[in-house]
């Protein structure tokens, strides 16, 4: 186990690690920050074996957890100088400010126990947020060994907001667990309240003291060790050398037995145990497995310790265990100190890797072998041997830390430097180096400094026939300048830049187009000429001639400047109406004054028209409007926004309706100098003319389209610009819909009729009357039949000869979707008397009575309709027959649907009379209005 070092890795405490976890310490040493996949491909382990490993590293604190970019990294903590000691982690985190959830343990940090003995690890959790939580306290799973021991190792705590409580975690230590230090986490997490600071770790140690009787029994064995060493004076010893320690057993019981010796934190490599054999001992036979005393007797057992050659300078303190057979639970222990000297042997070489080079930088490789048994930490540094400093030289790394038995690689570049040193021909360039080594703990190092040499070949044929071709040309490059200097003909003058003052003009500013241009040797410039074209051919611009024979003329000395280059600037030209146009500039040189020496031409310069008025926005303030019996009914208003209103004339306002025709007269309104009067209370004139909530003269019922059309100030091809509104429209007044009257045969309609009919007969029609108000799109219908009808009329509804039920609905609707309906029901049946009549000489079966509805009206037939027969008072059915329990489909019942007929009786049809014109149906009769 390693010790604890809460402030980071030493080199001791690489050498106390276990193999698997230095291996992966000194790589991660040499590298930067490695993830988890890194670390398993590495050393070719799984991940889950990988993190285990870690997380035991990161527990003793010797790797820190590094989190980038969502990827968990790994780095070596080494130790650095320590300070004032610090606070325990524990009170730390518990006095560290906005932590909602704070935890002090007890005992905190390390702790000692003894094998067999109960340990308690007590947990105080307060609740520091604002909220309450369930908190979870365990110990991890990486913690095998505490959790074995542990009965319960996961608590859970529900604690309110500024609370607190303990958790006491038992941990009991069987009395052979093996003596040593055990590394634990100890975890508080909330996830379900405090996901972003949980979960808080504590990684503690456990050190397992060897079990100690209270008292010796007198029969117990005992042992001892020679030579005796103790943790101030251990027993040194060189690396190979053996050391004899002799174990003498005492069996002080009164029975024979059998002593075996075993050793803990210590190769099995370096140790031989030897047991007495073939001594003469009366009774006794020997083994070579064990020793065997007869009772109150004593025997030597030899071991022999002896580290190999590259066994680690450091002290050593293995646990020595004597047990015996008869009782195999007795702990006889010891310790047993020894300190192995450091040798100090360090192997240097140099190898070239690219020794010969042209362009590129020689390549070297420095191997340093540790062939001792101490930490080495070695500083590398090249070193030129030849008097000429021509090189740089670059070692990665300079600084090298090499465990004991293992070697390491620094690469170093040689880069040549003042190429003027490479030879043009030869064997090449030798340069000697060495490298010098310092080790900082001034340790013993090699005598020898290890030496290389690059060799810098010389430069290719082709370099030479170069650096010939290069004296030819600086010959050829004076010769060049003598005659430009002193033999060429002057330069001619030549037009360095010719462009307008700005890159467009309007015509609202009245301005001319101005020039600008710079010409070179103006001493040789006689004149220029400047001609303008504009893209409209009516407009005709005169060409400028500026004569340079006397110097600047006078017309262009306000604006020109004449040093090495003539410069002139906003020179004005006769071009000002709106259109593009385009110039161009010619010069004409001394020697030759008719052909110009150079000619250049401006982009294209627009001069902009007047901005005409534009109609940006025109709407009504709200797409529907509600008309009123009132005169003083509001009209529609009208919002919108004009663009350029300086150039506005006049705004024209009509209103149409979707068919073209004017539903709204023309309106007016003149802008020469001020707002109209009409328009000042709406408007307002800024950048923009904006006006809102201006009335027109639209206030009937119907659908306007309003255009509005702004009138330019200039006299203009163009159309004035005109806008119009979507469809804009006025409902009519809404008058509710009402049923003034509804009657049947001049009486008022009731909801349901119950007519008695005789087959035979033709009954009188029914005669319905009606009178509705509402407004002018109001519908008037009579349902089902004759539909759409007046608001005031008649109808005659004839009887039908057979047993029916209709319902007939005067319905009321209109364009905004109210309706009023009203309806009654029309019910005939056959008495019983007129059926027993006609049935009586078809079936001797007397007939069965017909049902009246409850608050049903009957009506008597008129005289004469029954055939003489007598009309005859229903009587109403007897409780419980079949008569009185109305089937769903029959007449009254509330599930049958209105209008259709109720199903036939159980008596023979009736044959029906032939067809009269007073007999037909409701929807064959023409309607009758007042």
């Amino acid at each position: 186990m390693a010790t604890n070092n809460p402030s980071g890795l030493t080199m001791s405490d690489v050498l106390m690690l276990p193999d698997e976890q230095r291996r992966i310490v000194q790589w991660l040493m040499r590298q930067s920050d490695c993830s988890l996949a890194d670390i398993a491909v590495h050393f070719g382990q799984d991940e889950s074996t990988a993190r285990r490993l870690m997380d035991e590293l990161v527990a003793q604190d010797f790797v820190q957890e590094i989190q980038s970019s969502g990827t968990l990294y790994y780095r070596a903590k080494l130790t650095s100088k320590r300070g004032r000691q610090l606070l325990p982690e524990t009170l730390q985190q518990a006095l560290a400010p906005g932590k909602p959830l704070t935890a002090i343990l007890n005992p905190s940090g390390d702790a000692a126990v003894m094998a067999g003995s109960t340990f308690e690890l007590c947990v105080t959790v307060s609740n520091k947020g604002n909220q309450s939580a369930l908190i979870d306290i365990y110990i991890e799973e990486s913690s095998q060994f505490l959790r074995e021991w542990c009965p319960s190792p996961y608590e859970r705590l529900a604690l309110l907001s500024n609370s607190s409580s303990e958790v006491v975690f038992p941990v009991h230590i069987p009395p052979q667990a093996i003596p040593g230090t055990y590394n634990y986490v100890l975890a508080i997490d909330a996830p379900q309240h405090y996901p972003e600071d949980t979960p808080i770790r504590h990684a503690q140690r456990l050190q397992i003291l060897p079990a100690i009787e209270e008292a010796a029994r007198v029969s117990d064995p005992t042992f001892t060790v020679e030579p005796v060493t103790s943790s101030l004076q251990p027993t040194v010893l060189q690396p190979g050398q053996v050391l004899q320690l002799t174990i003498t057993v005492y069996n002080r019981s009164d029975r024979v037995d059998r002593f075996g010796l075993a050793y803990t934190d210590l190769d099995p490599s370096w140790v031989t145990i030897r047991y007495p054999e073939g001594l003469p001992m009366p009774g006794l036979v020997t083994v070579q497995d064990g020793l065997e005393l007869n009772p109150d007797t004593q025997g030597e057992i030899l071991l022999l310790l002896h580290p190999p050659l590259n066994a680690l300078a450091r002290t050593y303190f293995p646990t020595l265990r004597v047990h015996s057979t008869n009782d195999p639970d007795l702990m006889l222990l010891d310790v047993v100190y020894l300190q192995v000297l450091p040798a100090y042997l360090l192997n240097v070489e140099l190898r070239t890797l690219v020794g010969r080079v042209r362009r590129m930088a020689g390549l070297y490789e420095v191997r340093l072998h540790n062939a001792g048994n101490t930490t080495r930490e070695i500083l590398l540094t090249a070193v030129p041997l030849d008097e000429d400093r021509s090189c740089t030289y670059t070692l990665e790394p300079e600084r090298l830390l090499i465990l004991p038995g293992t070697s390491t690689i620094s690469m170093l570049q040689v880069q040549p430097t003042n190429g003027w040193r490479r030879p043009f021909w030869g064997s090449g360039l030798m340069i000697h180096f060495g490298v010098e080594l310092e080790d900082v703990q001034r340790l013993a190092l090699p005598n020898d400094m290890p030496q290389g040499m690059l060799v810098w070949e010389a430069r290719p044929w082709w370099q030479l026939l170069l650096l010939i071709l290069a004296g030819l040309g600086l010959t050829a490059a004076i010769a060049f300048l003598i005659w430009w200097f002193f033999l060429r003909p002057p330069t001619p003058a030549r037009i360095i830049e010719f462009s307008s003052s700005s890159p467009l003009y309007q015509e609202a500013d009245n301005d001319f187009v101005r020039l600008n241009w710079q010409i070179s040797n103006p001493r040789q410039l006689r004149s220029i000429t400047i001609k303008g074209q504009a893209t409209d051919s009516a407009i005709a611009v005169q060409p400028l001639v500026y004569n340079f024979s006397q110097g600047i003329p006078d017309e262009l000395k306000p604006f020109c400047t004449q040093q090495r280059v003539l410069t002139c600037q906003n020179v004005r030209t006769d071009a000002r109406q709106p259109s593009e146009y385009t110039f161009e500039i010619a010069a004409f040189s001394r020697r030759n004054p008719d052909t110009a020496t150079a000619t250049q031409q401006t982009n294209t310069v627009p001069i902009l028209p007047v901005n005409l008025p534009r109609i940006a926005e025109f709407r009504s303030t709200q797409p529907t409007y509600q008309a009123t019996n009132s005169p003083t009914s509001p009209p529609i208003l009208l919002n919108w926004r004009v663009q350029n209103p300086e150039q506005l004339q006049a705004l024209r306002l009509i209103g149409r309706a979707p068919d073209g025709s004017v539903n709204s007269p023309l309106q007016e309104f003149n802008l020469n100098s001020t707002l109209p009067s009409e328009l000042q209370e709406f408007c307002r004139l800024e950048a923009e003319l904006v006006c809102q909530n201006v009335p027109t003269s639209a206030r009937q019922a119907g659908d306007y389209i309003f255009e509005l059309s702004a009138i330019s100030r200039k006299d203009s091809t163009e159309p004035a610009h005109t806008l119009k509104t979507d469809t804009i429209k006025i409902n009519p007044q809404r008058v509710p819909l009402q049923i003034v009257n509804f009657q049947v045969n001049n009486e008022l309609a009731q909801a349901k009729y119950i007519i008695p009919i005789n087959p035979q007969q033709t009954s009188p029609p029914l005669t319905i009357a009606w009178q509705v108000q509402g407004g002018q799109d109001m519908k008037v219908e009579l349902l089902p039949s004759p539909g759409n009808v007046g608001q005031r009329g008649s109808v005659a509804y004839p009887i039908s000869k057979q047993a029916s039920r209709e319902t007939i609905t005067l319905r009321l609707t209109n364009s905004t979707g109210d309706e009023v309906s009203r309806s009654i029901t029309i019910e005939t049946f056959i008495p019983p008397d007129v059926e027993a009549a006609i049935l009586r000489s078809l079936s001797p079966t007397p007939p069965s009575t017909v049902p009246i509805s409850p608050g049903s009206s009957v009506l008597p037939p008129p005289p004469g309709a029954n055939g003489g027969l007598p009309s005859l008072a229903v009587p109403p059915p007897p409780p419980g027959s079949q008569a009185s329990q109305a089937s769903p489909g029959s007449p009254g019942s509330p599930g049958s649907p209105p209008g259709e007929p109720s199903p036939p009786p159980t008596s023979p049809p009736i044959p029906r009379q032939p067809s009269e014109p007073s007999s037909l149906p409701p929807s064959e009769l023409p309607p009758r209005f007042d």
